[in-house]
């Protein structure tokens, strides 16, 4: 089955064309058009019906790039997001990206060519990946960054403050009379788990305690696998923590396995609080102390980026940076020390 890229390449054109002349744009010429349409019928290529309507609308289709679906990061931020088109008369288009995946180029290409996408929300990692971006630049797709390392001159940027929030996770648990705590640490690729492991850090510092041994902070990718890894490894110290600060929730409830596994009582003898509030957190037992991250108010915030940019150009050239509010919902899975 051809696609518009075979269609591109046979007339000796870029897709872009090829879309243009199906659209009856005006910019292109003649000769062009005649050369493209001729392709298209040698190739017997049928531009996506559904694809057509889609761009004729008012209000675009937003595209999202999803990785691991069976992450509760991902799982709550494409469920809010499909809520918050919803309210503003948008549909979600989702494409699926897996690490290194070979010819990602033209996937993308396709996705937002034959998908009629015009904007995209990114999400970590793709938001700070500078080739996704220039390419989608370069095919007139306005994105809205949520959770970049850094903000970006060309792009709106939703974010929320890792670094508080991973202090106020270990103050809460100074509070309870921890201080040897252990940290999982997220994918090293994501500014998020050097942003949490900065504040785990820096609460030590702020509150004038010596800084955490380097032994208590183990790596971790995200990944409920990771998180038991994570676990074995602080559990299996001569002086193990008597609290487990895990980067997501998924990695936390891997800890709460592994620990219940050795017959640990949860919080008595040990408190695990994760990140992300993902469904999870309050699915498992004893339910997860963790920072609950506002998923509702950051893809809202990102679809009016997209409304007030598509009503004024302008105001996406300002490529501001949108701060949203976090919280620490406290469950069961923390208690106070235990005094031998």
């Amino acid at each position: 089955m051809a696609t518009i890229h075979d269609v591109a390449l046979r007339a000796g054109v870029s897709p872009k064309t090829v879309s243009r002349v199906m659209n009856d744009h005006e910019s292109v010429s003649a000769k062009t058009r005649e050369r493209v349409r001729a392709a298209m019928q040698a190739l017997d290529y049928h531009p996506n019906a559904v694809a057509r309507g889609l761009r004729a609308q008012a209000a675009p289709a937003v595209g999202i790039l999803m990785g691991d679906p069976s992450g509760g990061y991902q799982t709550r931020i494409h469920h809010a997001l499909m809520v918050a088109c919803l309210r503003n008369g948008r549909h979600l288009s989702a494409e699926l990206v897996e690490g290194d995946m070979a010819g990602w180029q033209d996937r993308i290409r396709a996705f937002v060519t034959e998908g009629g996408i015009r904007e995209m929300v990114l999400l970590p990692p793709e938001c700070d990946f500078a080739p996704l971006k220039a390419l989608l630049r370069e095919h007139g797709v306005r994105c809205v960054l949520i959770s970049p390392t850094s903000p970006d001159s060309q792009s709106p940027s939703i974010v929320m403050d890792d670094r508080a929030a991973a202090r106020e996770v270990v103050e809460h648990l100074f509070s309870l009379g921890h201080e040897r705590i252990g940290h999982i640490a997220g994918h090293p690729d994501h500014a998020a788990s050097t942003l949490r492991r900065n504040g785990f850090n820096e609460a030590y510092a702020a509150a004038g305690k010596p800084r955490p041994d380097p032994a208590l902070i183990v790596p971790g990718d995200f990944s409920f696998k990771g998180g038991l890894a994570g676990a074995q490894a602080l559990l299996d110290m001569n002086n193990p923590p008597t609290a487990i600060f895990a980067a997501n929730d998924d990695m936390a409830a891997a800890t709460c396995m592994e620990a219940q596994r050795r017959g640990l009582k949860l919080p008595d003898e040990l408190s695990v609080v994760g990140f992300d509030d993902a469904p999870i957190a309050a699915a498992i037992w004893p339910s997860l102390t963790t920072i609950r991250q506002p998923f509702d108010q950051m893809t809202q915030r990102a679809i009016t980026a997209l409304n007030a940019w598509n009503a004024n150009a302008a105001l996406g050239k300002s490529a501001a940076t949108i701060l949203t509010q976090h919280s620490l919902v406290i469950r069961e899975s923390t208690g106070p020390v235990r005094r031998s």
